[in-house]
């Protein structure tokens, strides 16, 4: 394994990229990797006999039309860029480079361009044309059929079923809609049903299973929790056709796997998919409803780490839904897809069904019961799954010593949700604002800005469907990571989409108290209708002094229109060092914050509008007398922040500064009056992306 982990990171550091090169990249893709969201696809192809990523612009609706329903490999003519994968650049956020690497993409190719048809070179190329076939037929189905027999059968995802995964993953059985070893097992079951009624020897049966399960892999598209399950499954049934102990199946394939992925273990469904696994066959526990728990009860660290909250449901619905699954919904499924068409009553009457179904699993998605437990370090998640696994070996072991167990948890959650230290974050939200003061104990939780997106017109086909934006990944994510589920004050700056388009995400997903807004900016439509429920909107002025709102509001003095020169400029003290916000203020409003407060000052300044020139008054800078500036600004943004003039004032006044740019997120972590900067990135690892002022 030493040797297997050796070569991965060999191949890892010898074909990833050091610098983005433009160009023009010829890349062989199959017909089943194809991802197409409006005139974005994506997919993993062959460049010079190494893994890529690909994502084409798509430039017509008759190319949207072709990647759709292509069957045979294409060959992409790509003009664009080719770049290394970005890591994450904030705390806790999904690891998208990882989760590439660990099956051999190193790099991506970014543009536009055009494709050719290509003929199979091999059996391999034309499993790989069924299983697109295969897709193509799904999508004529009705939905949510459609998107069931496509994720189901084929491993893939689709948006449309987007609100149904949000809420099996807020219940946690979001493991029912991946390919596992539920799916294998009901498909050997289905199997082995058949043949039987063929009249065929167990042992012929069994053999057939062994050659079947290598073609279901493949038509799953080798998804992780699948490869674990067909390799145990193989495993035994060779076991058993040749009178050999079926019990070492587990260790055989958890080697066999990790020699294929040396990254099995470090991914959640590699986790989950072996605990749980170890955890059936390990448990002792007779008691029906008692073993159930404790089988969840080994997966829960390894939940806590990534996804960092559970449901009281979730064991309830486990034992409810596992043989609905294995018993109904997955052969209803299978049978279906194969014959649907001949019998069409089919169709309608599995599509109503899966209806119900998934409208009963969105309600129960909001219900209370919801822990937002927070990050689990993964020192403590090893001992916590390592004791319960002791532990669930003997029912009078487990009975004697689950309250241990439950106190262990209890000291984790106080540690999480009252830290005796307080911070002020920015966060790497791209080319937008976000920054999250969060006070010792969580005593308050605030939000300055949401971030956002920029949205341009495009033609119907064209346009993407959103399952999640930025939000959701960073600050969202951050926050939940933290064990918080609320934020007593969102102050949104001013109306511009950058610093408000977030915001409908945020309220949605956290429990917002009260918006704190510029006056006059509340009463206009592009802020309202980003709120999809009703939450308190205070609008300020530097006139008012919210009590418990622990900043002061030095602009705007009256009432605008939440424009630039409207925005919310606040100030606090936090760690012993005094820092100020100001939005996207124009130089003329800093001048005057500073005339009508001349005694302001601050030890940390967000830089006013990403850095741009139009902000950051050298009059301004020089009486704050700042220690370090910050700077929240996106890669290659087509603004061109932070602005060169900007970043000359910043180094004649001899001010330190931060950008998000090539540092990801920057925190301010404090212990009463002391305390220190961290941030994500250490500032090279993103040399090839970053502005001139950065690479030197």
């Amino acid at each position: 394994m030493i040797g297997r982990c050796w070569l991965q990171l060999y191949h890892q550091d010898n074909q990833t990229l050091v610098n983005e090169k433009n160009g023009t990249y010829q890349v062989m893709v199959l017909p089943d990797q194809w991802r197409v969201n409006g005139n974005l696809a994506q997919a993993t192809g062959k460049y010079q006999n190494q893994n890529i990523l690909v994502q084409l612009t798509l430039t017509s609706k008759q190319q949207k039309q072709v990647l759709m329903t292509t069957s045979q490999p294409l060959l992409v003519k790509i003009h664009g860029k080719m770049s290394p994968l970005l890591p994450a650049t904030n705390q806790n956020q999904f690891d998208y480079r990882f989760y590439e690497q660990q099956v051999g993409v190193y790099n991506q190719v970014k543009g536009e361009g055009s494709f050719r048809q290509l003929p199979y070179q091999n059996v391999m190329e034309q499993l790989h044309g069924f299983r697109a076939r295969l897709s193509h037929h799904f999508a004529n189905f009705p939905q949510p059929l459609a998107s069931y027999c496509q994720r189901l059968l084929l491993g893939q995802s689709d948006p449309e079923l987007a609100t149904t995964i949000g809420a099996a993953r807020e219940l946690g059985v979001i493991h029912l809609f991946c390919l596992s070893g539920l799916h294998a097992f009901v498909f050997v079951g289905l199997l082995e049903f058949v043949l039987r009624q063929l009249h065929l020897t167990q042992e012929t049966i069994n053999l057939i299973a062994i050659l079947a399960l290598p073609f279901l892999w493949l038509l799953g598209g080798g998804a992780i929790s699948l490869t674990r399950a067909v390799l145990m499954l193989e495993l035994q049934l060779i076991a058993k056709a040749m009178g050999k102990n079926q019990q070492v199946a587990w260790n055989s394939s958890l080697i066999i796997h990790s020699l294929m992925m040396p990254g099995v273990l470090l991914s959640l469904g590699g986790q989950l998919s072996y605990l749980l696994a170890l955890a059936i066959g390990r448990c002792r526990i007779t008691q029906p409803g008692l073993r159930v728990i404790a089988i969840q009860l080994v997966g829960l660290p390894a939940l806590l780490v990534s996804a960092y909250q559970f449901h009281f449901l979730t064991i309830f619905l486990n034992w409810l839904l596992i043989p609905l699954f294995s018993g109904f919904i997955l052969p209803a499924v299978i049978v279906t897809a194969g014959f649907g068409q001949a019998i069409p009553i089919l169709i309608s009457t599995t599509n109503q069904f899966l209806i119900i179904f998934q409208n009963c699993l969105i309600h129960l998605a909001t219900l209370p019961g919801n822990v937002y437990f927070g990050k689990v370090s993964s020192l403590i998640a090893v001992g916590l799954t390592v004791l319960t696994l002791i532990l669930i070996e003997k029912e009078s072991r487990f009975k004697r010593h689950w309250q241990l167990l439950g106190l262990i948890y209890l000291f984790c959650f106080l540690g999480i949700h009252f830290p005796l230290s307080g911070e002020v974050t920015f966060v790497d939200i791209g080319q937008g604002d976000c920054a999250i003061i969060r006070t010792p104990l969580n005593r308050k939780v605030i939000m300055i800005d949401t971030g956002g997106q920029l949205t341009f017109r495009q033609p119907a086909w064209a346009k993407r469907m959103s399952t999640n934006d930025r939000a959701t990944s960073t600050s969202i994510n951050y926050l939940k990571s933290k064990g918080i589920h609320r934020i007593d004050y969102l102050c949104l700056s001013h109306s511009d989409a950058d610093h408000i388009g977030f915001t409908t995400t945020v309220v949605k997903d956290l429990q917002v108290k009260v918006i704190l807004v510029p006056a006059g900016m509340e009463k206009m439509k592009k802020f309202t209708k980003r709120l999809p429920k009703q939450v308190p909107v205070v609008p300020v002025t530097d006139h008012q002094h919210l009590e418990g709102f622990p900043l002061l509001i030095l602009h705007p003095f009256k009432t605008g229109q939440g424009k630039n020169e409207d925005s919310m400029v606040l100030w606090g003290k936090f760690g012993g060092k005094k820092f100020i916000f100001s939005g996207d203020l124009d130089r003329t409003g800093e001048k005057a914050v500073i005339k009508k407060y001349p005694t302001v000052q601050a030890d940390i300044v967000k830089l006013g509008h990403h850095g741009s020139k139009t902000a950051s008054d050298p009059k301004y800078l020089v009486h704050l007398q700042p220690q370090l500036a910050i700077i929240s600004a996106g890669r290659q943004n087509r603004y061109g922040h932070p602005n060169q003039e900007t970043i000359q004032t910043l180094k004649q006044i001899g001010c330190p500064f931060m950008s998000t740019q090539d540092r990801g997120m920057i925190t301010y972590q404090y212990w009463g009056n002391r305390g220190r900067i961290i941030t994500k990135l250490k500032g090279s690892e993103l040399q090839w992306m970053l502005p001139l002022y950065a690479r030197n």
